[in-house]
This record gives C-alpha cells, sequence and structure tokens, in this order.
C-alpha cells in the first residue's frame, strides 16, 4: 500500500476536546477505508498568513497513513466534507 501525508488546517475554535474526537473519527475513517495511520503529530495553533474561510488562525494535524489509491478519492472527500476542518492536503511520500 502507498504512503501518504495529510496536512490538515483545523478551525481554531475547537477546544482539546473537540480536536480529540476529530482525530478519533479520522482514524476510523481511514480504518473503514482499509488503511492506517502510521503516525500523527499536533502542530499547534499558528497564525495564517491570509484568512481562510474568514478565520486568522488554525490549528495544524498532520497524519502519515497507508492507504489504498483507489480509496484515497474517498478519504479526500470525507476530509472536504467536514465543516471544522478549513484545508486539506494530501501528498504521495
Amino acid at each position: 500500500m502507498p504512503t501518504y501525508e495529510t496536512l490538515v488546517l483545523l478551525d481554531p475554535v475547537l477546544g482539546d476536546a473537540e480536536q480529540g474526537q476529530l482525530i478519533a473519527r479520522l482514524t476510523k475513517e481511514v480504518a473503514n477505508q482499509e488503511g492506517k495511520i502510521l503516525k500523527e503529530e499536533k502542530l499547534g495553533r499558528k497564525r495564517l498568513a491570509y484568512p481562510v474561510k474568514k478565520k486568522a488562525e488554525g490549528s495544524y494535524l498532520c497524519f502519515q497513513l497507508e492507504i489504498p489509491e483507489k480509496k484515497l478519492d474517498e478519504w479526500q472527500k470525507f476530509l472536504r466534507l467536514n465543516s471544522s476542518i478549513l484545508r486539506q492536503m494530501t501528498v504521495r511520500i
């Protein structure tokens, strides 16, 4: 299975508890897509260079995961449709 890295920009209004719930949902979704998360890293809250969806700050999460290529589009669609995620980017490593 190919390895990917996903960088996620979260809404700054999410507290630690909500971020934990979101991480659990993301982990569950990767498992549903027949993949697994190899590494998860909270990069913290940062000020953005320009507003994204009218937000000046955001919290970053980075995931390293293995997921089948056929399921990658479903994973990205799941991320795009989540209202707590302002931006996301997935690259193959």
